[in-house]
């Protein structure tokens, strides 16, 4: 069963992240049946979203900026609703002794490539647009 909390925000912000998020695990994760995840609508600066795997591979915080624009608001939800995809299925995996992060099967020192260069930002970036335009398109958006 997943457990899906949304905190903070306005009302309709909540409605409009936990349909994205729902709509999301059912695109990225459909036979997962045990997730936990806690988004916190707040203001963030430099940043529209994060993502942390928390305690285990199912168990995950995100953090959104509150007050964005519709449409920036569902493709940051599908954005980081990538990232609990790799890391629940362990593509992406925290740092190891070395301050390394591992993706796939590789080691990434993450420090000395651009942000926009990391493997799994890339295929957030690239993933993010098409679920972004799939889900407005499939749920007849009209919030």
């Amino acid at each position: 069963m997943h457990n899906i909390e949304i905190f903070g925000g306005k009302a309709k912000e909540r409605e409009i992240a936990e349909t994205a998020v729902w709509w999301c695990v059912q695109r990225l994760l459909p036979r997962v049946r045990t997730l936990n995840i806690e988004i916190r609508l707040k203001k963030l600066d430099g940043a529209m979203g994060y993502c942390l795997n928390t305690d285990n591979h199912k168990s995950f915080e995100i953090e959104i900026n509150k007050g964005m624009r519709l449409f920036d608001l569902i493709s940051t939800v599908c954005h980081e609703m990538v990232h609990v995809k790799q890391y629940y299925r362990r593509e992406l995996r925290h740092r190891t002794a070395g301050g390394k992060i591992m993706w796939k099967t590789k080691a990434v020192n993450d420090s000395s490539i651009a942000y926009t260069d990391l493997p799994w930002e890339k295929e957030a970036f690239k993933m993010e647009c098409e679920l972004t335009i799939e889900c407005f398109t499939e749920l007849n958006v009209s919030f």
